[in-house]
C-alpha cells in the first residue's frame, strides 16, 4: 500500500508507534504534506535524543530542528555513555533552550558537570510554558553556593508544576534548600538526596503547595518537630533510614494523605504499630504499601518470634478493612536475624535476592503461600544466591524482568523463578571468587543464548579468568553495548594490550558492537578500535597511568586528531583525565 493514499488521521496515528528520531529520518523532506504532518505531530509529542547515533543527531540538528524548534513541547537530552558530549554538541551547534518557545517538558539525563547544570537551569528561565523539569541519574560535586543558586532558579520558575531531581551529590550529604518559595510546584522527587528533619521542614516551607513527594530522609540527632500540619500533600513515597521518631512526627502532620509508600531501614514497626498510626493520623488514607528491612539481635530480644510479627498483621484492620496481606522473608545467622517485610501484591519495581551459606525462609498472612507469587511489577532483579536449592525460591515468579544483575554460578531454581528471558534487555554479570570457571562460562553462554533481546552486557566483579576472553562467548546478535570496565581498579587486570586488542577486533562481536567501555594499556589502540569496528557509535576508554613508551602518540597528537575528526571539546577528556569518552558516528 502507498502511504500517501492514507488520510492524514491514519498517518498521524501511525506516527504514534514510532520514536521521534526514526520518524524524522523516515518521513522528513519527502514532500510538503509529510513535513506538515510532522509539524502537527510534534505540537503534541516530544523529541527524544537518548541513544541516538551521532550521525542521526547531526542530521536532525542540521535539517529538521531549525524548522520545527518552535513546535517542540518536550525535549530529552542525554550525556550517557552511548551519547557522550551530546549536550555540549547541542549548544556548540548554536541551539539554546530559549529558542524552544513552546517547550513544556525538559528531561536531562546523565550529566556530571556543575557548570552544565548551571547553564541548563539558567536558560530555563526563558521557557514561559515549562511545567515539568527532570534531571535523571545525574551526579554533581558538592558546591553549596552553586547548588543553592541552581535550586533558587528552579524554584523561581513560575509555571513549574513537576520537578524530578534524581541527583547524586558527591562528598556531602547536605542538600541546600531553595530560599525562594514556589507556589507552583506540586510534584517533587529528590529520592537520592538525603534530607534530615530540619531540611525537610525547610523544604515544606519553600514548596507550599506540594501534593506529591518522593524523598529520602535519614537519621539525625535533631528531633525538631513540625510546627503545623502539611494540608496539601496527598501522596508520599518515603525512603527513611533508622529514625522512627521522625517517621511518626512526619506522618501525624499529613492529615490529607491518600497514598503512602514506605521504604524503611532499621525501623521495626509491627502491624499493631502501623495500625495505631494509620487510625490515629491518616483518616483519608486509601493506599498503603511498604517494605521494611531490619535486623534482630537475639541477645537483646529473647522473645523474637516470626509468628508473633505475622499475627500483628492478621487483625480485622488488615485483613477485612484494608484487605492487605504481608509477607516476611528472613534468615538467621548466629545471634542475628535479618528480616524483609513487605505488603502484597508486591508493588515495587526492584527486588534483590542475596543469600549465601544460610537458608532464607518465607511466610505470609495469605491463606496459601502460593498466593501473590507473581511479582509482575518487578523489572529490575539483583540475584546473588548460593547454588544450593532452597524452598524459599519456589514461591516467587518474575515474569517481566528487563534488567538483571546476576552472580554466577546459580542453582537450578534460578530458571524456575525466571520463566521468560526474552524480556531482558540489560545484564550485569559477576562471578563468585570460589567458583569453577568451567561452570561459570557454561552458565554465561547458556544465559546469553536464552536472552534473545539482550541489548547491554556489563561485566561486574570477575575472577574466573581474564575478562579479555569474554567477547568470544558472545554469539547473541542482539547485544550492541558491552561494558568491560565496570569494576576496574588498579589491582584487577582488565587491561587490553596490543595482542588482546587485535584478537578482540577479529571477534564476531566487534563487528556488531555499537557502544564499548574498555580498559587499554595504551591510548594509541583507540585508533584501531574506531577504524576496525564499523558499527561503533560511542567509545569509553580508561587508560592505564603508565604511558612511558616512546612509540605512543603524545597528548597533543591525539588531541589534534580528536579536533579534526570530532569537536573541540573532546580534547578536554584527553588532556585532563585518564577517561576518554567519544561519540563517533
Amino acid at each position: 500500500m502507498n502511504l500517501e493514499q492514507l488520510p492524514n488521521e491514519l498517518l498521524l496515528e501511525l506516527f504514534e508507534y514510532m520514536n521521534s528520531v526514526h520518524l524524522l529520518r523516515a518521513f522528513s523532506h519527502l514532500n510538503f504534506r509529510f513535513d506538515n504532518l510532522l509539524l502537527v505531530h510534534f505540537q503534541t509529542h516530544g523529541l527524544d535524543f537518548r541513544s541516538i547515533s551521532k550521525d542521526d543527531f547531526d542530521i536532525i540538528c542540521r535539517l529538521n530542528l531549525p524548522t520545527m524548534i518552535e513546535q517542540i513541547i518536550a525535549l530529552r537530552l542525554s550525556y550517557d555513555d552511548d551519547t557522550p558530549h551530546q549536550i555540549d554538541l547541542f549548544f556548540f551547534q548554536g541551539f539554546t533552550l530559549n529558542r524552544f518557545i513552546h517547550l513544556q517538558i525538559l528531561s536531562i539525563y546523565h550529566i556530571y558537570s556543575n557548570e552544565l547544570l548551571k547553564k541548563i537551569v539558567g536558560q530555563c528561565r526563558h521557557l514561559l510554558h515549562l511545567h515539568r523539569l527532570d534531571f535523571i541519574k545525574c551526579t554533581f560535586k558538592y558546591h553549596r553556593k552553586t547548588l543553592h543558586n541552581v535550586l533558587n532558579s528552579i524554584w523561581h520558575l513560575l509555571k513549574l508544576k513537576s520537578c524530578h531531581l534524581d541527583w547524586y551529590i558527591l562528598y556531602n550529604d547536605r542538600f541546600p534548600i531553595a530560599r525562594y518559595r514556589s507556589k507552583s510546584i506540586e510534584y517533587l522527587s529528590t529520592k537520592h538526596i538525603k534530607l534530615n528533619i530540619t531540611e525537610l521542614i525547610r523544604l515544606f516551607r519553600s514548596t507550599t503547595n506540594l501534593r506529591y513527594l518522593d524523598i529520602y530522609v535519614y537519621y539525625s540527632s535533631n528531633n525538631k518537630l513540625f510546627l503545623s500540619p502539611i494540608f496539601s500533600l496527598v501522596s508520599l513515597k518515603l525512603h527513611i533510614f533508622q529514625s522512627d521518631t521522625i517517621l511518626r512526627n512526619l506522618i501525624k502532620n499529613l492529615p490529607n494523605l491518600i497514598y503512602l509508600t514506605i521504604i524503611s531501614e532499621h525501623i521495626n514497626f509491627d502491624g499493631y504499630q502501623w495500625e495505631e498510626i494509620i487510625v490515629s493520623y491518616l483518616s483519608q488514607l486509601k493506599q498503603f504499601r511498604f517494605q521494611m528491612y531490619y535486623n534482630i539481635d537475639h541477645s537483646n530480644d529473647e522473645h523474637f518470634d516470626i509468628d508473633r510479627i505475622l499475627l500483628s498483621y492478621q487483625t480485622p484492620f488488615w485483613l477485612i478493612e484494608r484487605k492487605t496481606f504481608v509477607r516476611i522473608q528472613w534468615n538467621t545467622k548466629d545471634q542475628h536475624t535479618s528480616l524483609f517485610v513487605y505488603t502484597l501484591p508486591y508493588y515495587f519495581d526492584f527486588f534483590a535476592i542475596y543469600c549465601r551459606n544460610f537458608s532464607t525462609r518465607m511466610k505470609s498472612t495469605c491463606s496459601s503461600e502460593t498466593d501473590y507469587q507473581s511479582y509482575d511489577r518487578v523489572i529490575k532483579l539483583n540475584y546473588y544466591y548460593s547454588p544450593l536449592n532452597n524452598s524459599f525460591l519456589s514461591n516467587i515468579l518474575f515474569h517481566n524482568i528487563q534488567h538483571l544483575n546476576l552472580t554466577l554460578p546459580f542453582g537450578d531454581q534460578f530458571f524456575s523463578i525466571l520463566p521468560y528471558f526474552d524480556r531482558i534487555i540489560s545484564l550485569t554479570v559477576s562471578d563468585d571468587s570460589e567458583s569453577d570457571s568451567t561452570i561459570v562460562f557454561h552458565q554465561l553462554q547458556t544465559l546469553l543464548d536464552r536472552m534473545i533481546n539482550l541489548y547491554s552486557l556489563t561485566i561486574g566483579g570477575w575472577h574466573s579468568s581474564m575478562v579479555q576472553e569474554i567477547p568470544f562467548y558472545i554469539r547473541n546478535k542482539s547485544i550492541r553495548q558491552l561494558d568491560l570496565q565496570h569494576s576496574h581498579y588498579p589491582s584487577r587486570d582488565r587491561c587490553f594490550n596490543q595482542q588482546q586488542c587485535i584478537a578482540f577486533l577479529r571477534s564476531t562481536f566487534a563487528g556488531q558492537c555499537q557502544v564499548l567501555s574498555i580498559v587499554l594499556d595504551h591510548r594509541k589502540y583507540i585508533f584501531d578500535l574506531i577504524e576496525h569496528m564499523p558499527n561503533l557509535h560511542a567509545l569509553k576508554v580508561e587508560c592505564e597511568l603508565d604511558q612511558s613508551n616512546n612509540d605512543e602518540p603524545n597528548t597533543n597528537e591525539l588531541g589534534q586528531w580528536m579536533v579534526s575528526n570530532f569537536s573541540p571539546f573532546f580534547v578536554e577528556d584527553v588532556s585532563r583525565n585518564e577517561m576518554i569518552r567519544l561519540w563517533i558516528r
